[in-house]
């Protein structure tokens, strides 16, 4: 629905959309980091740690039987700030390792080493993993010291992960894989990272908001000119706008509205020129018929057949011309169903001619038909008989001083084709691809065999665009044109 006139639009412009866009989208991403940084981190923490017990247990178990083991346990306990712990069936230690702050699988006894070995059978698993509370020193207080100790607002103790895992010899004996790590809270740590997001977020959100609204600005800026431009063109101006720095969508657009402004000025022109024939043609008769009947009425003796004949013989030219140009309108807009039937297309060819009997009789003009055989097709007659009518008249402007056209019938393929040719001067090959455009008329100087418009051609064309036939022109300059036309047949009676 279109808005009413005066009717402010609430719609946003380009430029506020892509400035609020681009400021959105910077306010998301902090929003994600802040939630990745700060609700997030403990569980990403702990999920590294578990999974670094995995590893790393997995690594000593399949090299359990390497003499080198103990360099490897050595090695992994000091990276990963881990209490590595290897024992025998009987839970007595073949390896150990202790690198960690605070250890507790060097201090259990053989009957907890034992149970947590037993969970492995329990679960059908030759991996568990054993969460443990750390708890802290209940005896803390903090107000016995005199400033402020800096703890963090959740004093917890943290917790102890302790993993057991089977390792197998080759020899078939078991050894059980013990590692221990402590998770400490990472409190202190996400204070640090929600100070430095502070001044991340205030740096990021200003300059999200200069560059939305510098890319904005640069976004709509040819936008705008273009629109401008559009705008002036509606109103019969137009200037065109250098791209030189537009993007490319926006430089097609431009040479769009381009090439639209100069047909609409070819229009202009076209319609102009038009307007000048018509109206010169149209002078003519009526001049004539003026000064016939203004004869008649004061001269005595001047009321003669003659005279009479004259007038008939100009009302007869002017409704040529308006017929011309209703048949230009109608064949526009009228559906090509319509009054569509199946008929002869020879016969009425050859009845077409015998209406020009008297112009070919008086004048001089010869007019062959050189037809293959009876043509059918399926039509309406009155719109196929109108662009032969305007076929042959082209022809008859246009032929040389033989004054013969000759108009060819053949069939082919289940097909029909009309040619039409004169002996004229020719086309120019520059000139053939628009002398079906409406309003086109050719530089050369030519006498009329009849009474047209120059507007036979698009005519013509407009009819057998509506049919969706086949059509052209082929022309040799001094030696004449052809204009040819090609439908189906409808088969034969």
């Amino acid at each position: 629905m279109e808005a009413k006139p005066g009717k402010k639009e609430r719609l946003l412009g380009i430029q506020t959309r892509v400035s609020w866009t681009f400021f959105l989208f910077i306010v998301l991403m902090v929003a994600l980091l802040w939630l990745l940084q700060i609700q997030l981190l403990d569980q990403f923490y702990r999920y590294e740690k578990r999974r670094t017990l995995q590893n790393v247990s997995a690594s000593i178990a399949g090299n359990i039987d390497n003499t080198d083991l103990n360099t490897l346990i050595e090695r992994v306990a000091e990276d990963n700030s881990l209490c590595v712990l290897v024992v025998d069936k009987s839970m007595e230690t073949v390896y150990s390792a202790d690198t960690a702050f605070s250890c507790i699988i060097h201090h259990l006894n053989h009957r907890d080493l034992r149970r947590m070995a037993q969970k492995l059978e329990t679960d059908g698993k030759d991996f568990v993993l054993f969460p443990m509370q750390r708890v802290r020193n209940s005896g803390f207080d903090r107000q016995r010291f005199a400033f402020p100790v800096p703890l963090p607002m959740n004093d917890e103790g943290g917790e102890y992960l302790v993993s057991v895992q089977r390792a197998t010899l080759e020899d078939g004996s078991e050894y059980y894989v013990l590692l221990n790590t402590l998770v400490t809270p990472v409190t202190s740590t996400v204070q640090t990272i929600r100070s430095e997001l502070w001044v991340l977020t205030t740096a990021l959100l200003l300059i999200g908001f200069l560059l939305s609204s510098i890319l904005s600005r640069k976004i709509s800026r040819p936008i705008i000119r273009t629109t401008e431009a559009a705008h002036a063109l509606s109103q019969g101006e137009y200037t065109p706008i250098s791209d030189a720095n537009a993007y490319r969508e926006i430089a097609q657009l431009n040479r769009q509205l381009t090439q639209a402004a100069r047909d609409l000025r070819k229009v202009e022109e076209t319609q102009r020129e038009l307007i000048a024939n018509i109206s010169h043609d149209l002078r003519t008769p009526l001049t004539l018929i003026e000064g016939y009947v203004e004869a008649m009425r004061d001269i005595p003796g001047e009321n003669t057949p003659e005279n009479l004949q004259v007038i008939l013989d100009e009302t007869h030219r002017l409704t040529t011309l308006v017929n011309a140009v209703l048949d230009y309108s109608r064949s526009q807009n009228a559906a090509p169903e319509e009054n569509s039937r199946r008929f002869s297309l020879t016969a009425s060819i050859r009845e077409i001619l015998t209406r020009y009997g008297k112009l070919t009789e008086q004048d001089g003009y010869v007019i062959r038909f050189e037809q293959q055989g009876e043509a059918y097709i399926q039509a309406d007659p009155l719109k196929i008989s109108q662009v032969v009518y305007n076929l042959i008249n082209n022809a008859l402007t246009y032929t040389g001083d033989d004054k013969t056209v000759t108009i060819t019938q053949t069939i082919r393929d289940g097909h029909v084709r009309i040619s039409v040719t004169d002996t004229g001067e020719g086309i120019e090959p520059e000139e053939l691809p628009y002398i079906w455009n409406r309003y086109y008329r050719g530089k050369k100087p030519h006498k009329r065999a009849a009474v047209g418009t120059g507007l036979g051609l698009n005519i013509a064309r407009g009819i057998l665009d509506g049919y969706g036939m086949d059509y052209g022109a082929e022309s040799t300059v001094g030696k004449g044109s052809t204009f040819w036309f090609e439908m189906e047949t409808a088969g034969d009676e």
